[in-house]
């Protein structure tokens, strides 16, 4: 399917063939989407963020038979994504919910400026970790490594992992007190 009727292929940049392309995939992987996310707007925006990825890259992208196994699959390595980092924010939430770090905020009276500029002191906090305690961090928060297996890759012990954790989120603490206050 990554060739029309005529043999021009989306490599070519033909956007027809891209069009028909679209045309004929843009429902069933929105279907398909859906049923990681159980979310329609999320999965048209994954769907149509893996076709824009397929035309940017039409390029470099080699399709062995079709252009549909790839779409699949690029679907569904976009939904694991997305479900990765709707974990990393709901851990997140329940870390300041565990710590009382929401406890200030008023439920009805929620702002998004305030919530993104939260979000940006966040970045920050982790940024300006101590380099050890920072990397140690983001395996464990980011990359939901265990602490032994980044004791591991780092060459170091499970006690020193916890200890770089503990540091990290009384630090994190300490940085964001005065956000939600």
């Amino acid at each position: 399917m990554s060739r029309n009727s005529s043999g021009i292929s989306i490599k070519d940049g033909d956007i027809q063939a891209f069009e028909i392309i679209f045309k004929s995939h843009y429902v069933k992987l929105t279907i398909y989407a859906n049923k990681f996310l159980n979310d329609l707007n999320v999965s048209e925006e994954i769907v149509s963020e893996a076709l824009t990825q397929v035309w940017e890259r039409r390029d470099s992208i080699v399709f062995s038979v079709s252009v549909t196994p790839y779409l699949y699959k690029t679907v569904q390595n976009k939904c694991m994504n997305y479900i990765k980092h709707q974990k990393v924010e709901n851990e997140y939430v329940n870390y300041m919910i565990r710590n009382n770090l929401l406890d200030e905020i008023p439920e009805n009276d929620i702002n998004p400026y305030l919530e993104k500029e939260l979000a940006q002191q966040i970045r920050i906090a982790v940024e300006n970790l101590p380099d050890k305690c920072k990397l140690v961090f983001e395996m464990s928060r980011f990359e939901f490594l265990k602490n032994r297996e980044i004791a591991e890759r780092l060459n170091i012990s499970q006690n020193t992992v916890e200890r770089h954790i503990t540091l990290a989120f009384e630090k994190l603490r300490k940085s964001l007190k005065y956000m939600v206050s």
